[in-house]
């Protein structure tokens, strides 16, 4: 029994050793500042970006093709000109609210929201489906012709649901 609370104690202090340097890492990258957005999944060069506020929001679908950028798909919002918010525990490792959506009356952003909140899905795609992604957004690269996508899931909702529309994507090569 010991032994199990002295490994769980070295692995909450190494979690939140990582959530600090992810912390100091959240300074805007230089390069998304240089990025340009449009309105709209890419047709030609970029990275699309869907954000779904889900079936039970009155929010719109956003669809944004971001170019002329390289980084992490955190700092992605900025360069589209969207606000998101990490949570207390996870500022920058965990996507709490996106452009205000859930409420900080529905959801306070402390900690990992639960169940009966909702939370935030995140999706990549290099082809004509949606994948969920195994990893969070300020770990993950953003790769021009590719796509990215979240969705927000409601507490009634399955968690294998992806964004409602199809991801657009396309070759970058010059």
């Amino acid at each position: 029994m010991r032994l199990f609370v002295r490994l769980a104690l070295v692995g909450l202090v190494a979690l939140v050793a990582v959530g600090f340097w992810l912390n100091r890492a959240s300074s805007p990258n230089p390069e998304s500042l240089k990025s340009v957005y449009t309105v709209g999944q890419c047709d030609v060069s970029g990275t699309s970006l869907v954000i779904d506020f889900g079936t039970e929001s009155n929010e719109l679908l956003i669809e944004k093709c971001v170019s002329d950028y390289s980084g992490n798909s955190w700092d992605l919002f900025q360069a589209a000109n969207l606000a998101v918010v990490g949570t207390e525990k996870y500022p920058v490792g965990f996507v709490c609210r996106i452009n205000g959506f859930p409420s900080e009356q529905t959801e306070k952003c402390i900690d990992t929201p639960g169940a009966n909140t909702g939370s935030w899905a995140f999706y990549t795609s290099t082809g004509k489906t949606w994948e969920y992604s195994p990893i969070g957004a300020s770990s993950h690269s953003v790769t021009c012709g590719t796509a990215e996508g979240w969705r927000f899931l409601s507490p009634t909702e399955p968690t294998s649901n992806a964004p409602r529309v199809k991801p657009v994507i396309h070759s970058c090569e010059k």
